[in-house]
């Protein structure tokens, strides 16, 4: 195996390292750079301390203005085509709307947003996915969502580094009354399903109009009822490592010309660099192939 010397920030070896530490090392080193440069310290201990952190006023007003009527007139359009997908039953009016990220390019700039892509790294690896992006609308008077982890199909204990992560965008107040996002803080430590009585441990997240939401896959969370008159509207981008099977195959419906107009780790986002599914006869795609080892570490 290649060896190199290393020196950086802090610390430095004159001594021989195999290439696979070097690379994770100075994996670990841009992670920390990019969370120092962004003043993230503290989002970073909410994330390890309660499994969630609240960024305040991420993207202007007007940006997410656009975003929740552009997820309102998706899904009016998916209502017309008979595809809108109930959140609370056949009788319940609150609903998911699927696909975003291939729908409009307004999509394109919130998943990239520097902070919220900085914490998920954090979560996730660099060597991290979509795998999907949904608007969450709920309705006054529908029941809360049952909690639950961001790993359905895993077998407890789960993996303490998490499978799966998420940003949730706010794009109404959120409160108790307007049916926010519940969660139990810590629960990411437990490393199991949440049992029924769960929901006993749960607090509602408060957060205002422009803020985003990160937490740990491992936290038990699910969202509220809806008091309040009207609707409420957020954004989920579900992150999962590259060898999870992604709730939308992104990379066979975002265009070419979506990935030059991004900077060059949206197309990995997406899945144009997962070294499977193979193409044509090959054993692998060739563009995955430097991601074979660094996913072998939680921050790969």
């Amino acid at each position: 195996m290649a060896t190199e010397s290393t020196s950086v920030e802090g610390r430095s070896s004159k001594r021989a390292r195999p290439r696979a530490v070097l690379e994770h090392d100075q994996r670990l080193d841009r992670i920390r750079a990019d969370l120092m440069r962004l003043d993230l310290a503290p989002h970073v201990l909410d994330l390890e301390l309660y499994g969630y952190t609240i960024l305040p006023e991420v993207k202007p007003p007007a940006f997410c203005d656009q975003l929740r009527e552009t997820i309102l007139k998706l899904g009016e359009e998916d209502r017309i085509a008979g595809r809108r997908i109930p959140l609370a039953g056949a009788d319940g009016q609150s609903y998911l709307v699927t696909w975003l990220l291939a729908r409009d390019p307004i999509f394109e700039a919130a998943v990239m947003a520097e902070k919220p892509l900085a914490l998920i790294t954090y979560l996730m690896g660099e060597s991290c996915q979509i795998s999907s992006n949904h608007g969450h609308v709920r309705v006054c008077g529908d029941p809360p969502q049952g909690l639950h982890t961001d790993a359905p199909l895993v077998a407890a204990p789960i993996p303490s580094a998490p499978v799966a992560s998420n940003m949730m965008w706010v794009l109404d107040d959120f409160s108790e009354e307007a049916g926010a996002t519940l969660v139990v803080p810590g629960s990411h430590r437990q490393l199991v399903h949440p049992g029924p009585s769960a929901a006993k441990a749960a607090v509602s997240i408060t957060a205002r109009k422009g803020s985003v939401i990160v937490f740990n896959g491992n936290l038990w969370h699910g969202a509220g009822a809806r008091t309040l008159p009207g609707e409420r509207v957020g954004m989920t981008v579900y992150f999962n490592r590259m060898y999870i099977r992604p709730q939308e195959d992104l990379n066979a419906v975002i265009s070419d010309e979506a990935i030059a107009r991004n900077p060059p780790r949206f197309a990995h986002l997406v899945g144009r660099n997962n070294p499977y599914p193979a193409r044509e006869y090959a054993f692998f795609n060739p563009k995955g192939y430097p991601y074979f080892e660094p996913t072998q570490d939680r921050f790969g």
